[in-house]
C-alpha cells in the first residue's frame, strides 16, 4: 500500500484546484515526519512558484514505504489538466541508471561481464586509436570513461540518427585519456550497450527494459517510445522561456527515443516511487545488494564541479555505472539529473538513511538544480535535531529512546 502524506490544504498559489491525489495514511509517519513533509511541500510549492516552472511531481521513499507522492501545478500552461501522481513525464538522463542496473542484471544472469570488450559484440566499432578501442569494456561505456572528448557525436543522436549508422564514424575520433580513467559524459557511446544486448540476446533493449524492470517493478505507466508518449491519457507537456521571459509550452519531440538508455524513459512520479524502491534494495526480487553496490561504487573521478555549486561542502564526484556519486567528508549520495525536450528530473539516493527524492519538472528551470541539495540538507537536520530530543528522552528505568528504537 502506497504510504502518502495527508492533504495539508497548501495550494499551487495561483492555481486554486491544486492536483486532486489518491487516498493517504500516515500510519507509518511520527508527528515529527509529518512536520518535516510539511515543511518541505510549503518550501517546495513556493519555490516551484517563484520559479515559472508550470507544473511538478515529486516522491519520497523510506524504508521501502512511499512517504510523499504528490503532483503540483499543470501539465500544460494555459490549459486546465492537472499534474497529479500518473502524469507522464519525460525523465531524461535518469535513463541511464535504469541501463545500469539492466546491464547489473544480466551480469547476475551471466549474460554479460563487465569486462566483456564492447568490440566482442560490435567488431565494427573502433577509434584512431584502435588498441584503445580494443581495450574498451562495457564499464567504460557505462561510466563515461572510454577516453572520449566529451558528448561525442551527440549531435547526431539528436538529429535522429540510429546507432548502426554512427557507428562508423567514431573511427574517426582521437583519444583523450586512458580508459576507465578519463572522465568525459557520454551519449553516443553510452547507447551501445542496448545494441551489445541485442546481438547477445536477440532482443531488443526496449523490450528487455520493459520485461526485466518496469512490468516486475510494478512501474505501469512507464515507456520508451514516442508514440507511447503522445497517445499517453495523462501526460505533461514540455516549456521553454520566450525571448519576454515568459514560459510557454512546446511540442513533443523525438529526441533521444534511439537512445533510449542514454535519455528516452517517459515515466510517472508513482513510476519512479517504485524505482526507487528497487534501487534502495527493498525489491531482492528484482536485483540484489551486491548488485546495487557494484553499480553504486565509482568507477572514474569527476574532477569538474561545476554542476555542484549548490551543493555545499561537496568534497568530490564520481561516477559509477549510470549514476554520479556525490562525496562529502562524512556521507555519500548516489545521484542523477536529467533535460530532455524541455523537461527536467532529478533524483537521489542516501543509502544509509535509506531513503530516496525524485522530481520531475516540465520545464528547465533554476529551482531544479537546488531542490536536491535542499532536501539533503534539511533532512540531515531533521534527524540530527531528532537524535538530540532523542538523547534528551529518557524513560523510567533510565534508558534513552534513541537505544530502544536501535
Amino acid at each position: 500500500m502506497l504510504v502518502l502524506l495527508p492533504a495539508f490544504g497548501i495550494f499551487y498559489p495561483g492555481n486554486p484546484n491544486q492536483s486532486p491525489q489518491p487516498e493517504s495514511s500516515s500510519s507509518s509517519l511520527s508527528p515529527a515526519d509529518v512536520e518535516f513533509l510539511d515543511e518541505f511541500e510549503a518550501d517546495f510549492l513556493k519555490k516551484l512558484h517563484i520559479s515559472g516552472c508550470p507544473g511538478a511531481a515529486v516522491t519520497i521513499v523510506r524504508n521501502g514505504q512511499v512517504i510523499y507522492s504528490r503532483g503540483f501545478g499543470k501539465r500544460r500552461h494555459g490549459a486546465r489538466d492537472l499534474v497529479d501522481t500518473k502524469t507522464v513525464f519525460r525523465i531524461g538522463s535518469l535513463s541511464k541508471g535504469f541501463a545500469g542496473l539492466l546491464t547489473s542484471k544480466m551480469v547476475e544472469d551471466k549474460t554479460l561481464s563487465w569486462d566483456d570488450k564492447v568490440r566482442t559484440y560490435i567488431p565494427e566499432f573502433n577509434l584512431r586509436d584502435q588498441q584503445q578501442a580494443d581495450r574498451i569494456s562495457i564499464r567504460h561505456l557505462l561510466s563515461h570513461s572510454t577516453g572520449l572528448q566529451r558528448h561525442a557525436y551527440t549531435d547526431l543522436i539528436e538529429l535522429g540518427r540510429d546507432l548502426t549508422y554512427i557507428l562508423p564514424e567514431f573511427s574517426r575520433l582521437r583519444v583523450y585519456g586512458k580508459e576507465g580513467e578519463y572522465y568525459a559524459y557520454q551519449n553516443t557511446a553510452f547507447s551501445m550497450i542496448e545494441e551489445i544486448m541485442y546481438r547477445k540476446t536477440g532482443v531488443d533493449y526496449n523490450t528487455l527494459l520493459s520485461e526485466r524492470i518496469f512490468k516486475p517493478a510494478g512501474m505501469h505507466y512507464a515507456s520508451t517510445t514516442y508514440d507511447d508518449l503522445v497517445y499517453a491519457d495523462n501526460v505533461a507537456y514540455p516549456h521553454v522561456w520566450n525571448r519576454n521571459n515568459r514560459c510557454i509550452p512546446i511540442r513533443l519531440n523525438k529526441k533521444y527515443y534511439n537512445a533510449v538508455s542514454a535519455g528516452g524513459i517517459n515515466a510517472s512520479i508513482d513510476d519512479m516511487a517504485a524505482w526507487l524502491k528497487v534501487l534502495l534494495g527493498n525489491r531482492p526480487d528484482i536485483i540484489g545488494s551486491e548488485h546495487l553496490d557494484h553499480i553504486f561504487e565509482p568507477v572514474v573521478k569527476n574532477n569538474n564541479k561545476a554542476g555542484f555549486h549548490g551543493w555545499k561542502g561537496v568534497k568530490e564526484t564520481h561516477y559509477g555505472i549510470g549514476w554520479r556519486i556525490v562525496n562529502w567528508e562524512d556521507k555519500s549520495i548516489v545521484y542523477h539529473g536529467g533535460s530532455v525536450n524541455g523537461f527536467r528530473s532529478e533524483i537521489a539516493i542516501d543509502r544509509k538513511n535509506n531513503i530516496g527524492i525524485c522530481v520531475l519538472f516540465n520545464s528547465n528551470n533554476r529551482y531544479a538544480g537546488k531542490v536536491i541539495p535542499e532536501f539533503i540538507q534539511n533532512y540531515e537536520t531533521f534527524l540530527k535535531n531528532q537524535d538530540d530530543l532523542d538523547e534528551k528522552s529518557t524513560v523510567a528505568d533510565g534508558t534513552s529512546v534513541a537505544k530502544i528504537r536501535s
